[in-house]
């Protein structure tokens, strides 16, 4: 266990802070990590009666390209990942699902990153109207079948990890 000496926060934005930190390893002694601190985000899999996958198509500028995703954003305080996922999933494509399950939780980069994701299935979907946030009015929404998915994945049209994750972890129920 590595215990804290100290902390200085080196950028803080309404999404994530970075802190440059000094610990003290068993082994190692003193050594210096810099961390991305994130609140959590969450990962809503809509699938409807028929088996098919409801993807968001939205440009990320990190990846310089329009990728398709499942819809997902981050926790806001005060909500469980539940929550979030919920709000996401009617915020970005208008439905509300009767039924959710987690499907799995996980560290998305922990080297760097405390950001932890959870990804839930969304069944018995209600379609309804968007209410995406500023800067996701232009969301593409299109719904896939299963194969489909499988053959972009492995084709490298969906490079997204946490649609990867999503897709397999619900394919390997």
């Amino acid at each position: 266990m590595k215990k804290l000496i100290s902390r200085k926060v080196l950028l803080e934005t309404p999404i994530f802070t970075v802190s440059d930190n000094w610990l003290e390893a068993p082994r190692e002694g003193k050594i210096r990590r810099i961390m991305v601190e994130h609140g959590g985000s969450t990962v809503a899999m809509p699938v409807d009666e028929n088996g098919r996958i409801l993807l968001v198509r939205q440009y990320r500028y990190a990846a310089l390209k329009a990728l398709w995703e499942l819809p997902a954003g981050k926790i806001d305080a005060g909500e469980t990942p539940l929550q979030a996922a919920k709000r996401e999933l009617a915020e970005e494509t208008g439905y509300r699902a009767k039924n959710w399950r987690r499907l799995i939780s996980y560290y998305p980069s922990p080297g760097f990153q405390q950001e932890k994701m959870s990804i839930f299935l969304a069944t018995d979907l209600i379609a309804g109207e968007p209410k995406p946030d500023h800067g996701e009015e232009n969301l593409e929404r299109k719904w896939f079948e299963g194969s489909e998915v499988d053959k972009m994945i492995r084709n490298g049209v969906i490079v997204d990890g946490k649609t990867v994750i999503g897709f397999y972890s619900w394919r390997g129920k």
